[in-house]
This record gives C-alpha cells, structure tokens and sequence, in this order.
C-alpha cells in the first residue's frame, strides 16, 4: 500500500504498523484504529462524494467491481445528516453538543431507538 521513501518498494506489514501506531499515539489517537479503516474512509467518503465506481476502482485497485461497490453501500438520509450536524457542528471549537440532541416530543421512534447516552449520565 505504502512505498518505503529510499527503495520505492512496498513497506511490509510490520514498518506499516510501527509507523502508523508512532502517528496514532503523536496525534493522541485511540490505538484501537486499525490501517485498513483508512482505505474504508477513502472509498466510502469518495463514493458519497460523487466519484464514479470505475474511477474509484482504479484508484483503490480492486480487480473486482463488486469489491469496489461496498463502499458505496451506505449513505445517510437527509435526517441523519441532520441529526449529525446537529451533533457534531453546533460548536466546532468547543467539541460535540453535551446532552440530547432531540427532546422527547421531537423524536421519532426510529430516533428513540437510535439514541445513545452521553457517557456519566
């Protein structure tokens, strides 16, 4: 996936993992984070981004065009890009909203069964 920066060979597995923990942990990031969720990042976010599934298979190199169509797979609905917006984008700066997103009477049982509580209450 990687190229090392002197012999422009593919860097293996175990340089792959060193660096990206050394970059995960400089970054204060959750180790948990695997390499490969990178890739599915990418191809979903180019996906939702409107770049055709021949274009993205080429650059992902999947032989496969199926392979290719899984990150297309999910795309919010309008309500949850609301719903996430509203999240997320209220205060950039200062962090996600604390507390319910939604008041009881705005929820739909969809929402109420998709609710999950700030961690401490």
């Amino acid at each position: 996936m990687f190229a090392d920066p002197i012999t422009r060979q593919p860097l293996d597995k175990a340089a792959n993992l060193r660096r990206y923990r050394k970059v995960l942990k400089a970054a204060a990031l959750d180790p948990s984070h695997n390499l490969h969720g990178l890739r599915h990042t990418f191809g979903t976010r180019m996906a939702a981004a409107g770049v055709s599934m021949r274009t993205l298979q080429e650059w992902m190199g999947h032989r496969d065009i199926s392979t290719t169509e899984r990150y297309a797979d999910y795309a919010p609905s309008q309500h949850e890009s609301d719903l996430i917006e509203r999240a997320w984008g209220a205060d950039r700066d200062r962090g996600p909203v604390r507390g319910p997103i939604l008041s009881e009477s705005q929820m739909t049982s969809d929402d109420a069964n998709d609710a999950v509580e700030p961690s401490g209450t």
